[in-house]
């Protein structure tokens, strides 16, 4: 019963809590209407072109995989064959 007090004035301290008083419109209406200007740091482009180069090296490691997939399984596919023709 002890649990439940606590979780009670826990409750009842979290409702007394106040939010502080932010006003952030007339940031909001600048950026939308365009007086202010948004701030792009230039450090975004080396992320670019790694996660750029990223995509190329994933898109030919994924081909390779394809390929080299079709390339060893095509024995078991043709024993499979065989022994399908066998038990029929």
């Amino acid at each position: 019963m002890n649990d439940k007090n606590q979780f009670d004035a826990l409750i009842a301290r979290a409702r007394s809590d106040q939010a502080p008083n932010v006003d952030v419109a007339g940031r909001v209406i600048a950026i939308l209407s365009g007086e202010q200007t948004r701030f792009e740091p230039a450090s975004d482009r080396p992320l670019i072109w790694l996660a750029a180069f990223s995509s190329a090296v994933a898109a030919s490691v994924a081909v390779a995989a394809v390929l080299v997939y079709q390339t060893w399984s095509d024995p078991l596919y043709e024993l499979s064959q065989a022994v399908s023709w066998v038990v029929q």
